[in-house]
């Protein structure tokens, strides 16, 4: 009776939302743990090269040593946002993962995640045919794991779609997004937490698509209430490109088309209907749903939050540079 009661007085001392500190603080964890594992995977991957007599390289260039490294960077991302939350007091129950949603809003998130690839995917390659002219170096979306057989199609799902959209979402939507809430109305929240969701990236190339990927998931959380929507719309986005992908490897069919004047009127269109039906969805859809409303809780602004974006432009800046050395 004794641990029953202590247990209960444990969970009801528990923080159950998030505020701006622990957004800034979540940022920055999230910026430098991946950063310094990977100068770690570095280290080692140099070490195993010298002791073999080979290239480095020949490491890197490994279908695995990409599976290995994504497995590792999504895993410290997880764990970052479940020893936050034990060391700082705060109830699982502030990242809102809850399941019970409508049926017909599920079919609504399917239709959004299928819209944001389609509808804005010609216009991110406008942006790539910008980089190309400006000589930017250029990368695949998937790397080294575009699938061209069914078992790297399979590891490409999970690594690529499933894992980024559990992981990835628990920390910018779950926790970042909903601490800026404490402090910022949703629409600057929603806004911060997207460009924070596309510094992460570290790289000029993958800035404009995660940017407004964020707005999106930002978005359906506010408007459902929950983590669950983003989670889902991000695995399906992520799905659809990886699987796109796979049969253009092995068909050679493609959704590009050719570059001309038109293409790029076409990219814009695109981009102005997709946000036209999103638009429409939250006035005639979520109008009436009864959203969750965050109380402000935060007067000032955190200094975690300027020392966390300091470091993410440093970062950023960094990444570009050596790219453009590369």
């Amino acid at each position: 009776m004794i641990n029953n009661n202590n247990q209960i007085k444990q969970e009801i001392e528990k923080r159950s939302i998030y505020n701006d500190t622990d957004s800034g603080k979540m940022f920055l964890y999230a910026l430098l743990a991946p950063f310094i594992l990977s100068l770690l995977i570095s280290v080692v991957v140099s070490s195993i090269a010298s002791g073999q007599d080979i290239k480095s390289d020949v490491i890197t260039g490994h279908f695995g040593y990409d599976i290995v490294s994504s497995f590792l960077v999504f895993a410290v991302l997880v764990s970052l946002v479940f020893i936050y939350n034990k060391q700082n007091k705060i109830s699982h129950k502030a990242l809102n993962l809850k399941f019970k949603m409508k049926w017909h809003t599920y079919l609504i998130l399917i239709a959004i995640a299928v819209t944001s690839l389609l509808g804005i995917q010609y216009f991110i390659s406008t942006i790539d045919d910008f980089l190309k002219l400006v000589h930017f170096p250029l990368q695949s979306d998937l790397g080294g794991l575009s699938p061209t057989n069914g078992w790297m199609y399979i590891l490409s799902v999970i690594f690529l779609a499933i894992t980024p959209a559990l992981c990835e979402e628990l920390v910018f939507r779950g926790v970042i997004l909903n601490g800026l809430r404490s402090r910022f109305n949703d629409y600057i929240a929603i806004t911060l937490s997207a460009l924070m969701f596309a510094l992460m990236h570290s790289s000029l190339q993958q800035l404009v698509y995660p940017f407004l990927m964020g707005l999106i998931m930002g978005w359906i959380v506010v408007r459902t209430g929950s983590l669950v929507s983003s989670m889902l719309v991000h695995l399906i986005n992520n799905f659809l490109v990886v699987t796109f992908a796979f049969i253009q490897n092995k068909t050679g069919f493609s959704f590009d088309l050719p570059h001309k004047w038109w293409f790029y009127l076409l990219a814009i269109a695109l981009v102005l209907i997709t946000f036209a039906i999103y638009y429409i969805i939250d006035r005639f859809y979520f109008k009436h749903k009864s959203y969750e409303t965050r109380e402000k809780t935060s007067i000032k602004t955190s200094k975690y939050l300027y020392i966390s974006f300091g470091v993410s432009a440093i970062l950023y800046l960094v990444a570009t540079i050596l790219a453009i050395a590369a």
